[in-house]
């Protein structure tokens, strides 16, 4: 699997996952039959693309970007549609999440670094 295709799978599975965490507050506690079938087929679909994107992905790496999107997009949602208030200390924690998964995704992972090293030696040959 390219890398490409990877990153489209890992993106098609954090999309898949914020619909599913919209949608959670919808279940009442998993007691409302409708929203709760739809919640866990959306939650297993993110999982199965997700396992898939893991072919090429980094984990630690996938991982802290997945949750760290998932934070910002909630908290976002949850003032526009929900209406609720979030506090200073809140906005700094989440700016401080998004330093820390850019900063990570922006550097990468060792594999990632390597393979970079690679395509340069090769373009240079």
């Amino acid at each position: 699997m390219k890398k490409t295709k990877a990153k489209i799978l890992f993106l098609i599975a954090v999309l898949l996952e914020l619909i599913g965490n919209f949608i959670i507050s919808y279940t009442d506690g998993f007691t409302n039959p409708v929203p709760s079938v739809i919640c866990f087929l959306i939650y297993s679909a993110s999982a199965v693309f997700f396992g898939f994107s893991l072919k090429e992905i980094n984990l630690g790496i996938a991982y802290a970007v997945w949750s760290g999107v998932g934070i910002v997009f909630l908290a976002i949602v949850s003032v526009a549609w929900f209406h609720l208030p979030l506090t200073k200390a809140d906005i700094i924690g989440l700016i401080m999440i998004i330093i820390g998964v850019v900063g990570m995704d922006l550097y990468g992972s060792k594999d990632d670094q390597e393979d970079a090293i690679e395509v340069k030696e090769e373009i240079e040959t």
